[in-house]
């Protein structure tokens, strides 16, 4: 586990010293999927267009957000940028990573709740927007927009959340499994 964790340092601070013009994005996309928003924009905004799809993305949203508690006690993940300093990683191996205001998250990472509750309370969203554009369009091209879009837009989540040190990369990819999958049962 030790070398998944240290990866996942190195992809982290990657990202920071690679791609510093970033950090303003990243901060705007955590922001964008941050599981609160869910309830205060998305779900006012998708219940006007569709009371029964608004209806939909709350009690996902809802139930997902227990299910991620349920499931962070569980498998207890550290955060990355806690993990460094208490593991003697830093002492060992010189790294340069910044801290952001989601880097002081002290409870448990595993798995990311950005991604598994926006992943999960969107996947409705993506599939009703991806039935109206098919029956509106013969392009294959214009029917993958919308499952294009989601999956990139989860993907800058991921980034963003490994780019703040908010969780390791394999924390990500947990979130947005899991997240997928209740999404698609929801």
């Amino acid at each position: 586990m030790e070398s998944t964790l240290s990866a996942g340092i190195m992809m982290a601070e990657a990202l920071q010293n690679q791609l510093p013009g970033l950090e303003n994005m990243w901060l705007w996309v955590t922001f964008l999927a941050d599981p609160k928003n869910l309830f205060h924009f998305y779900f006012p905004a998708v219940y006007y267009a569709s009371r029964r799809l608004g209806i939909s993305l709350f009690w996902i949203a809802f139930i997902t957000e227990w299910l991620n508690l349920v499931f962070k006690w569980v498998l207890f993940g550290d955060r990355p940028f806690w993990w460094v300093h208490e593991s003697g990683y830093s002492a060992q191996t010189p790294i340069q990573i910044h801290q952001f205001p989601s880097s002081c998250e002290t409870g448990p990472g595993s798995p990311s709740g950005h991604c598994m509750i926006t992943g999960a309370a969107l996947w409705p969203v993506m599939i009703a927007i991806s039935s109206q554009v098919a029956s509106q369009t013969r392009s294959p091209w214009v029917r993958v927009i919308p499952g294009l879009a989601y999956c990139t837009f989860l993907l800058a989540v991921g980034l963003s959340r490994v780019f703040l040190l908010a969780h390791f990369p394999h924390q990500v990819l947990a979130g947005l499994l899991a997240g997928e999958q209740l999404g698609a049962k929801g």
